[in-house]
């Protein structure tokens, strides 16, 4: 069991250049849950064996979807939460029809990532680059509890070196799981960047993440938040 690490805020950075730096611009706070949308390749149909929604109906209070009028964080008009979920199945927009979380897409995923367990949703952006964490905000906590936090974290040590992200949303609010520490970013806006940066120490590497204006060139992330931290 990993304990959960204390949120930081951004900041407190050395000076000098990163030693590996990756800076990804993040999703459109209110954008569209459609899965080629957001992962930037064609919906994926290989669902794993045995695996449906059945009563889960998650994704319809948590995303924003433009063709039925629906804000984030409200449950869809038209669906019926353990009661049948879906009332407009057989004719549900495509937004709906071509997107599935990872936990029907990937076999490795546990019974407790089913997100009517765990109230979270995960899924891939950025061509894989970001693992997205989804968070219910009546539960804003799951994501810490047990055996769930302990399982990022060790994706996150898996991947950082690979310049990819494991982040945590709820709502708009951004929460960057690093492999030493967890860092929140605070709210988003459309089209700001998430920066992943290191550095080496006396005590071995030291992991950063900031948030960076979408007005920013991503080839100038780096140099913008350095420019913040010798401030």
């Amino acid at each position: 069991m990993v304990a959960p690490s204390s949120v930081s805020k951004p900041g407190d950075y050395h000076k000098g250049r990163p030693y590996n730096i990756t800076a990804v611009r993040a999703p459109p706070v209110n954008a569209i849950w459609d899965y080629s949308v957001m992962t930037g390749k064609a919906p994926m149909s290989t669902t794993v064996s045995g695996r449906s929604c059945g009563e889960c109906s998650l994704c319809c209070k948590l995303a924003k979807i433009i063709e039925l009028d629906k804000p984030d964080g409200v449950w869809c008009r038209h669906c019926a939460p353990g009661r049948g979920g879906c009332m407009i199945y057989e004719t549900r927009p495509p937004v709906c029809r071509n997107w599935n979380c990872n936990w029907i897409l990937e076999p490795a995923l546990g019974a407790e990532w089913r997100p009517l367990i765990s109230k979270m949703i995960l899924y891939y952006e950025n061509d894989g680059r970001r693992l997205c964490v989804r968070v219910d905000p009546g539960y804003a906590n799951a994501w810490r509890r047990e055996p769930y936090y302990s399982q990022l974290k060790q994706c996150a040590r898996r991947i950082a070196e690979a310049h990819k992200q494991v982040v945590v949303y709820i709502r708009k609010k951004a929460i960057v799981i690093l492999p030493d520490k967890d860092v929140d970013l605070g709210d988003l806006e459309v089209g700001d960047q998430i920066w992943v940066g290191a550095q080496n120490s006396p005590k071995g590497k030291t992991w950063y993440a900031a948030s960076v204006p979408a007005d920013v060139p991503p080839e100038q992330a780096t140099a913008w938040v350095m420019s913040r931290a010798a401030k």
